[in-house]
């Protein structure tokens, strides 16, 4: 429901409409802001680089993590990113954009301004606030990560499996035409 491949004359394409987990959704301004380019010849529309960050921030697993991806995009971009939309777009999922950012830090030290210092200082409040005074009740989210890298949690330790809520509660946003039967 998320991702579908398509393949024609020796090109593939994925067409993808939200993060497996069911965290970040693609939504029509992703394809309003999205930049004409030709690739290959063909006219075409790319993602903006914002939403392209946002759309690897959860590509985390054993086998795929797509952390070089969103380092090279800084990196590429020289920090000339909306910064604000891409913090809007990680959401409550702040920390996953900070654990992706403190790994470009790592390879590119030298280009640590390339991520605003406003930007390094509101991340790092809201995480050394959320050291200084953790919730009680927040949920485990490892799921969001990868479920079968954190299927003991689930499985054997009864912790919650919030991917599968994200996806639940998506199919029930979506129009009866797009569900499965």
């Amino acid at each position: 429901m998320w991702l579908y491949k398509a393949h024609r004359d020796g090109f593939f394409v994925d067409l993808i409409t939200g993060m497996s987990n069911a965290t970040i959704m693609v939504e029509d301004l992703w394809i309003e802001r999205a930049k004409s380019a030709t690739v290959h010849g063909v006219r075409t529309r790319v993602l903006a680089a914002e939403e392209l960050v946002a759309s690897k921030l959860f590509v985390t697993r054993r086998e795929r993590f797509d952390g070089a991806d969103i380092a090279h995009v800084i990196y590429g971009s020289q920090g000339r990113l909306d910064w604000q939309r891409i913090l809007q777009l990680a959401g409550e999922n702040w920390e996953i954009l900070l654990w992706a950012l403190v790994l470009f830090r790592f390879c590119y030290p030298a280009q640590t301004r390339f991520v605003p210092a406003d930007l390094w200082r509101e991340l790092l409040k809201r995480f050394d606030a959320a050291i200084a005074q953790p919730d009680p009740a927040a949920r485990f989210r490892g799921s969001l990560i990868d479920d079968k890298m954190f299927a003991i949690d689930l499985n054997e330790w009864g912790l919650d499996n919030l991917m599968q809520e994200y996806r639940q509660r998506r199919l029930q946003n979506l129009p009866l035409t797009c569900r499965k039967s």
